[in-house]
């Protein structure tokens, strides 16, 4: 019962941690290397624990016999078979009072964050539980051979560790002992393994240059496009303006407005320039009045203007005839030029009156 209230209240405890605890601070080289060591496997990738099966073995190391391990599934590799390994999990969190919630949806995803936040809590929580201090006697190769699936693991995963040492040893010992064949054998798989790191290295540094000048070019290109396009924009700029200076009253029907007209909105090729310059002076010829009509013009109107008298005159004129004031004989009279150059009739003597019959 006393170890059943210190489990409590250590998963209590480790349940409750934020992700500002240092324990969320753990590399993913270190949690490897650690579950590598732990569970007697070879995992290179984080997300190679989506299924599940690694986190229900954690549990079997840090608390022997509360995990059962003939439900895991190492060779799970469906979503379904994932689902159970959680299950299980779940199960073990429940017996162990762990409060910490399990994100199945996002953990079988095989998504690296996800997965390596809820591996570095499992190691915080097998940390707080046993002291990072590995059982002595707990070998994972013996206890996954109780799950389903541990020939697959096995293949896929492989073992080092105490254990794998065991194999490595009993198989140089059976070699030595069948006679130089098969070292010859084993030195050649060596050989052959070694050769394919070296081309694996010199083809991902191969790729990784290419990769390198690609994206130089990359950046050069978008340069490049930045540089045109603000070309583009100032030239346009240019050609507006000078679209909106031939438009404007003062210069609309110009020859040379007229020409610049036609140069921009030419569409067809390259534009005569000396041809658009002739058709565009024709043009403003036949619209613009000649000088001799403009002189015409002026004269007649300046003699229409001489012949006609102003309005004052004419009322001085009328009010002095009505007086009976002017002198048409009169040298300086308006009409001395109309007066008749004969002597005037003397007016008939009135009639005398005559006799009316009523």
């Amino acid at each position: 019962a006393r170890s059943l209230r210190t489990t409590s209240t250590m998963a209590h405890a480790a349940s409750g941690i934020g992700l500002q605890n240092p324990a969320f601070f753990v590399g993913r080289a270190e949690l490897l290397d650690w579950v590598n060591g732990l569970l007697n496997l070879r995992l290179t990738k984080v997300e190679q624990v989506a299924s599940g099966a690694v986190h229900c073995q954690i549990l079997d190391a840090c608390h022997p016999g509360v995990v059962n391990m003939s439900k895991v599934n190492f060779d799970a590799k469906n979503e379904y078979d994932m689902v159970n390994n959680y299950k299980q999990l779940q199960i073990v969190f429940d017996k162990l009072k762990i409060t910490r919630n399990i994100e199945v949806g996002k953990l079988v995803k095989a998504r690296p964050l996800d997965n390596l936040e809820f591996l570095q809590w499992m190691k915080h929580y097998y940390d707080t539980a046993t002291g990072g201090v590995k059982p002595v006697d707990y070998d994972g190769d013996v206890r996954r051979q109780q799950s389903k699936g541990a020939s697959a693991a096995k293949r896929q995963v492989g073992g080092v560790g105490p254990g794998a040492k065991r194999s490595a040893n009993v198989h140089a010992t059976s070699a030595s002992r069948n006679g130089p064949g098969p070292t010859r054998g084993a030195n050649d798989a060596e050989k052959s393994t070694s050769s394919r790191g070296v081309v694996r290295g010199a083809v991902a540094a191969s790729n990784a240059a290419e990769l390198k000048a690609l994206g130089a070019e990359n950046a050069e290109l978008k340069l490049a496009v930045e540089r045109t396009e603000q070309e583009r924009e100032f030239y346009f700029e240019k050609l507006q303006d000078i679209e909106f200076l031939c438009q404007r009253p003062e210069f609309a029907n110009t020859a040379l407005a007229r020409v610049v007209e036609k140069i921009l909105y030419f569409t067809e090729g390259k534009p005569d320039v000396d041809a658009i310059i002739e058709e565009c002076a024709a043009a403003t010829a036949r619209e613009t009045p000649s000088a001799a009509e403009e002189t015409r013009n002026d004269g007649n109107e300046e003699e229409e203007t001489v012949a006609t008298p102003t309005f004052d005159e004419a009322a001085a004129l009328g009010a002095a005839l009505e007086n009976e004031c002017i002198d048409l004989t009169a040298p300086s009279s308006p009409l001395a030029a109309c007066a008749p150059t004969t002597e005037l009739t003397p007016s008939r003597a009135p009639l005398s009156p005559q006799p009316t019959n009523v």
